[in-house]
């Protein structure tokens, strides 16, 4: 499999734990109550899963071999997605934030709803963009060389997680996406 593959296996799994995301907001929108916990898990898997390690492996690994193959940072793709990477860490400390206030009875229901909605439309844009337009230009520039280069450094940020860490939330990705 090439890197850009293993990252669209890891995009499968976060589209179907937003799908989940969007399921918590309808539920609340619906007069359910907010769920908290499931939120709160689907924080972590972010923070963990998502940032941490699918994130750091496409900051760390893939785009410096593309740029060094002469996609640009600044005014290029790269640079969209590092600062789409930002909005959705910032997103997701709104969302823990407004999961404290609801909870301590200082927010409404509305308060958490809305950066979950936003965090998922920038998600499910930002992976669009990357499945059919950034991945696809790096498939064309990188050779077995840089593929090698990057599944080392793809197994090394893994390994930087912690033992089974990787496997750990890949588990609670697919749990997360497969609750109602």
């Amino acid at each position: 499999m090439t890197v850009t593959g293993e990252l669209v296996r890891e995009h499968q799994i976060i589209e179907r734990v937003l799908q989940a995301l969007q399921r918590c907001v309808r539920q609340a929108e619906a007069g359910g109550e907010v769920p908290v916990a499931r939120l709160r898990a689907i924080v972590t898997f972010s923070r963990s899963f998502i940032d941490r390690c699918h994130h750091g492996k496409e900051e760390q690994c893939l785009f410096p071999c593309l740029e060094r193959l002469g996609v640009p940072r600044e005014g290029g793709p790269i640079g969209v997605m590092l600062q789409e990477h930002e909005m959705g860490r910032r997103l997701v400390a709104q969302i823990a934030t407004a999961l404290d206030s609801y909870e301590a009875g200082a927010a409404g229901a509305e308060v958490v709803l809305e950066p979950c909605r936003r965090y998922g439309e920038l998600l499910g844009q930002h992976i669009f963009k990357e499945n059919n337009i950034l991945f696809p230009m790096g498939e064309s520039l990188m050779t077995e060389e840089d593929q090698d280069e990057n599944r080392r450094c793809f197994h090394a940020r893994e390994e930087a997680l912690g033992p089974g860490e990787h496997q750990r939330l890949t588990a609670l990705g697919e749990e997360l996406a497969g609750d109602p």
